[in-house]
């Protein structure tokens, strides 16, 4: 005659699977949060300073590559319209404790791209290299900026 096994041993073979999953699942996490931050550079800062129907401009800079100049690109309206390097000198980003290095600014001109009249968006976004030959797009500030196109 066959006999169950104890409720007991079953109970902590359960308990045992459980805890393996979790240790499993920390893990998996710490590997991909490890990966994230190699790759998107989370510390990378900047902001769109000013937006209207003229230019758009502001500054970025990434803490772990203080020397580097970074490549940005411009979408209004959601399309891609220009890109470029933020490599315009920013004084008051040294004499605020930003940086050591002023150049990390950039500046778009609206005239030649002859925007309807009317409200726009735009959004800067830093290009970084990903895994292999991938790149990637970061925004550079929260959200969209706000602008008007007068006649």
């Amino acid at each position: 005659m066959k006999t169950l096994p104890d409720q007991s041993v079953a109970s902590r073979l359960l308990r045992a699977i459980i805890a393996k999953s979790f240790i499993e699942i920390a893990l998996v996490c710490v590997v991909a949060t490890l990966a994230a931050f190699s790759t998107f550079s989370p510390q990378l800062r900047g902001a769109v300073d000013v937006a209207d129907q003229t230019r758009i401009s502001g500054w970025v800079h990434d803490p772990q590559s203080p020397d580097e100049v970074i490549e940005v690109q411009l979408f209004i309206d959601g399309k891609l319209v220009a890109s470029g390097r933020a490599g315009r000198a920013r004084i008051d980003l040294v004499e605020a404790g930003v940086t050591a290095t002023p150049n990390h600014g950039f500046d778009f001109d609206l005239a030649s791209l002859s925007l309807a009249p009317g409200r726009h968006t735009a959004q800067v976004y830093a290009l970084r290299q990903a895994a292999g030959s991938n790149r990637i797009l970061l925004p550079i500030s929260k959200g969209p900026v706000d602008f008007n196109v007068s006649q």
